[in-house]
């Protein structure tokens, strides 16, 4: 069966490699690749660029738009890796500070509005971090940061908002599953992998990075065989116990293990983050 796929962050680093994976798989695949720079090589003709400031809300709902005007689209994979390594303080994109608008909230308007065409059986991938987020220090007076901003603390917001919403999107599957409706959604720590990321970092740490980066970090291409066959796992085990039982959410570590000690969210939970997001979001899409 052919399989078809979306890639944010696909141009570069882990979603390259990832789309690539994917494409090589079959011929008959598809597979999306997108983000800012089309990439010097596109190696497989089962692969196509399309550009998408991921940054921008306005822009990705275009791009969204633009997939689902074509009727009979489905997808088998949507899989987000988009993300920027930077020391810069809160730099703003519709009124979205830009790390975090790669890193969850582009994130999740991709899921919103692609779910509709996901298969029953599809995947959502989310690329970022799965495993360190610190539910304890997530500030639930100021998701967004616009009060409390720092560097780790919007890492630690986003990888802990991001943990919640594949649980509230399995969640809301839950009542789907008896009509066929088990895609699977899960969170993923790539851990260090040698990607361009490094070149953003401030020039006097480049020299350390590239000394360090062999010595602590995997190729893209081992990192995205570790993800991908690790989703493939989790999702078939999830419909191995489909009985009522089923837990279509998991995060996994950087070499495809499923992490056993995350917090499980309540419903009242889940709907804060959720409709936070959503208000945003959708201010931001009417500011484009």
């Amino acid at each position: 069966m052919a399989t078809r796929a979306i890639v944010v962050g696909g141009t570069s680093g882990i979603g390259y490699a990832m789309a690539c994976r994917v494409a090589a798989e079959a011929g008959s695949a598809r597979v999306i690749i997108s983000g800012r720079t089309k990439p010097e090589k596109i190696p497989y003709p089962n692969m196509e660029f399309r550009p998408l400031d991921a940054t921008s809300m306005s822009q990705i709902k275009k791009y969204t738009d633009t997939f689902k005007s074509v009727p009979g689209r489905e997808l088998d994979l949507l899989i987000m890796s988009q993300g920027i390594m930077s020391m810069a303080g809160r730099t703003e994109v519709e009124g979205i500070d830009r790390k975090m608008a790669l890193h969850y909230y582009g994130k999740q308007l991709l899921i919103r509005e692609l779910l509709p065409t996901l298969k029953p059986d599809g995947k959502v991938i989310i690329v970022y971090d799965g495993k360190t987020g610190n539910p304890n220090k997530l500030l639930w007076n100021d998701l967004d940061l616009k009060q409390n901003f720092g560097l780790s603390t919007a890492a630690n917001n986003c990888m802990v908002m991001n943990d919640i919403m594949i649980q509230h999107y399995a969640s809301s599957q839950q009542q789907d599953t008896k009509e066929g409706k088990r895609r699977h959604f899960i969170h993923a720590y790539p851990g260090g992998v040698d990607t361009g990321l490094l070149r953003n970092l401030p020039w006097y740490l480049q020299p350390l990075a590239r000394t360090l980066a062999p010595l602590v970090t995997v190729t893209p291409d081992t990192c995205a065989q570790y993800l991908l066959n690790a989703v493939s796992e989790r999702a078939a085990a999830a419909v191995a116990d489909a009985e009522g039982r089923g837990k279509y959410w998991s995060n996994i570590d950087n070499r495809g293990r499923l992490i056993t000690d995350k917090a499980v969210w309540n419903e009242e939970q889940m709907n804060t983050v959720a409709n936070h997001t959503w208000n945003l979001v959708d201010e931001a899409i009417k500011s484009g």
